[in-house]
């Protein structure tokens, strides 16, 4: 139990008896299987732990489980408050019907809550978003005997906390799970509509003047008209009330303090040297803290149990610290200028939480990262603010990994070139991947020729970083149909010397077999595969994502070749290992490619059915990664396929949301076979002018930017329909 020690400021339960007893009714039909979930909400110090902490004394005698999170556990990562919970996990026996969370499983839970293994996603996004939350619910819910779930602090947590906690109270429905959720009022975490939400108010006048006999010693006991001035100073706030007291217990001779505010400033003066230290150091350390990290700070243990005893410092979830208290104003004159704290401090805060074993420092990123930058050390906090920046890529949140990116990378323009040229470099190709990932394919085009410009600067950068940069930019290129540019950047290549990083250059081979199927060159395009098939056989053996990058570009440009020799049936088969290699090296947006392209396969298969899935499969994924582009074509390729299926109006409704998208995109070249689809699902509807009308836009957008088989197809569709006229 985490309280508060006898003798000082260990508050009894009053006041909460209707509450306690509510909570009681609901823990007899959660022990009959109903399962119930409870938000606690109330302000900090009216009591909501100390509620809790009866009602755990009370569910455990009965034979509850009880497990506890936090939502300050693991600040700043997705998925925080169910990081320690899930380690219960390995050892549990599930009822039956509910497959088992293996050690295994476990992990790779954690990695998905971390957003490590986000990036990688299988055939079905859906599917594996349902799979991983099965998983969690498992966990979470009770195997053998009845669970209390307790989250405290439910203010702090983050968004995929709050999505995986509404999925666990959807399925509480008959499980003996018992949820708890403390929360103050003002948090974002949406309660779901089946909780009950019980409030925690300001103590009445009778109730707190019952805390007051209970708590008071008779030695320390103020006189009636102090009690009247105590009582009315807490104002019913039962935390003001028992620092007050305590107070007085630890100084009889002090007067009654008037407020709260004024009891809790007067404990802070009598505070030792060493304990005013702790807190100082506490006060660098945020919100939520671990304890080693703050023992390192201030040596030791010593000084921290007296304020946990006091009710400075709680203990949560995974061996954690957080205030008991919030400060008053003026604290920072009482405590000596806690406020202000020095550079030292922080450098020192950082590298207590270095020395923390490799998982909990990398789950500490956020910290490390401001701890290095508040001691004015950014060249030290940069490592830190690109992992964290990788966590949210992998969770496909681009705009937050772009702002880490930007931040970071001004951080690095303040420097010495010299010294940050190298930085620069990552930073910008990083940017590349994040604009790429998000369909952005001209941001993405600009980051990674400024990376390429950087490398030209003195000194060089290695030719495996070159040689990376030039395949990153060849793949963007071919995402904007500039084919020549890429062949051209293939015999770039040769001349820098990307030979002697066979991978990389079986992976440029391999986008300029794309390109070439992109203008309908199919056996120039088999030359150049065979050629980089070659080169990759001159490769190392290795089992990492540029490996697997290359094996999926190969694939792809093979399946390419195939639709381009008319053979849809062996290109589904290429297309597969591109979903299987994207997966292994995360690329998310080669993914949502091959998803594309698989559809446009089975489409010409005729396999309408298989076509629509992997559309609708490759739109979901677009559209949770914001790629706008991706979703414009997967929306003609419905359209198309529902042409086909003699579907107009559904043809029609798909051409129109793929027309807006590249409308908002400026692509007149997609606009127009968007029109074009639109023209005929209008014509097959009977909408001839309408389809008049686009019809002759899409050979207008078509003419403007060069695209001749899109101009002729749209100029022999209006020829058709006049003369059908």
């Amino acid at each position: 139990m985490r309280r508060w020690m006898s003798r000082t400021c260990q508050p009894p339960l009053v006041g909460r008896t209707a509450h306690l007893s509510r909570l009681g009714d609901m823990a007899v039909q959660v022990r009959r299987g109903l399962g119930r979930a409870v938000w606690l909400v109330g302000e900090a110090g009216l009591g909501k732990t100390r509620l809790k902490d009866a009602l755990v004394e009370q569910l455990a005698a009965e034979g509850f489980e009880v497990w506890e999170g936090s939502g300050t556990a693991l600040p700043g990562m997705s998925g925080g408050a169910f990081r320690e919970l899930l380690e219960a996990t390995k050892t549990l026996q599930p009822p039956p019907g509910v497959g088992r969370v293996s050690s295994a499983d476990a992990e790779l839970l954690a990695r998905f809550l971390e957003g490590r293994e986000r990036q990688g996603v299988p055939a079905s996004l859906t599917s594996e978003r349902t799979a991983q939350l099965d998983a969690l619910c498992h966990a979470l819910l009770p195997h053998r005997r009845p669970r209390l779930l307790v989250l405290e602090d439910w203010q702090h947590a983050d968004p995929l906390s709050h999505a995986l906690i509404e999925v666990l109270v959807a399925r509480l429905s008959h499980a003996p799970l018992f949820l708890l959720v403390l929360q103050r009022p003002g948090g974002t975490a949406p309660m779901p509509p089946s909780a009950e939400a019980l409030t925690v108010e300001r103590l009445p006048d009778d109730e707190a003047s019952a805390l007051l006999e209970q708590r008071v010693r008779s030695s320390a006991s103020p006189r009636p008209e102090g009690r009247e001035a105590l009582l009315r100073g807490c104002a019913g706030h039962p935390l003001h009330l028992l620092h007050a007291m305590t107070l007085l217990e630890e100084r009889p001779a002090t007067p009654v303090p008037r407020t709260g505010e004024e009891a809790l400033l007067a404990r802070l003066e009598a505070l030792s040297p060493a304990q005013r230290e702790a807190l100082q150091a506490a006060s660098v350390l945020g919100p939520s803290f671990p304890r080693p990290v703050l023992g390192a700070l201030v040596g030791g243990y010593a000084a921290l149990a007296p304020l946990e005893a006091g009710g400075w410092l709680r203990a949560v979830a995974g061996g954690r610290y957080v205030w008991a208290v919030r400060l008053p104003d003026g604290a920072g004159e009482a405590m000596d200028g806690m406020a202000s704290t020095s550079q030292a401090l922080h450098r020192r805060a950082a590298e207590a939480y270095e020395a923390l074993p490799v998982e909990l420092r990398r789950r500490a990123c956020v910290e490390l990262s401001r701890h290095w930058l508040s001691s004015d050390a950014p060249e030290r906090a940069l490592p830190h603010l690109l992992e964290l920046a990788g966590w949210h890529r992998a969770a496909l949140e681009t705009d937050f990994a772009l702002a880490v990116y930007r931040f970071s990378l001004g951080q690095v323009l303040a420097r010495e070139p010299s010294r940050s040229l190298d930085w620069q470099r990552i930073l910008w190709e990083r940017k590349g991947d994040c604009h790429r990932l998000a369909g952005a394919r001209e941001e993405a085009e600009y980051a990674w020729r400024t990376a390429r410009t950087l490398d030209t600067r003195e000194p060089p950068a290695p030719p495996v970083d070159r040689a990376r940069r030039l395949y990153k930019l060849a793949s963007v290129l071919l995402a904007l149909g500039r084919f020549d540019e890429v062949v051209a950047l293939a015999e770039e290549g040769h001349r820098e010397g990307v030979d002697a990083v066979p991978t990389l250059a079986a992976g440029i081979e391999a986008h300029a077999a794309l390109a070439l199927c992109g203008q309908a060159c199919f056996a120039q395009a088999s030359t150049r595969l065979h050629k980089a098939r070659e080169r990759l056989r001159l490769a190392p053996p290795e089992e990492g994502p540029v490996r697997a990058a290359v094996e999926a570009a190969l694939h792809r440009a093979m399946g390419n070749v195939l639709m381009g020799q008319g053979r849809p049936e062996p290109a589904i088969a290429e297309y597969l290992a591109v979903l299987r290699w994207s997966e292994r090296a995360g690329d998310t947006w080669e993914h949502s490619t091959a998803l594309l392209s698989l559809g446009d396969a089975h489409s010409r298969a005729g396999d309408r059915e298989r076509a629509t899935h992997f559309f609708q499969l490759a739109l979901e994924l677009e559209s949770r990664t914001g790629d706008r582009w991706g979703m414009a074509n997967t929306h003609h390729g419905l359209a198309l396929l529902h042409t086909q299926a003699d579907a107009p109006e559904l043809a029609k409704e798909d051409a129109v949301r793929g027309l807006q998208l590249a409308s908002m995109l400026g692509d007149r070249k997609l606009k127009s076979r968007l029109r074009f689809a639109l023209g005929r699902a209008q014509w097959r509807l009977g909408e001839v002018e309408e389809a008049g009308k686009q019809l002759q836009l899409a050979a207008q957008d078509a003419a403007a930017v060069g695209a001749h088989s899109e101009q002729l197809q749209a100029e022999a569709a209006l020829k058709a329909l006049g003369e059908r006229r």
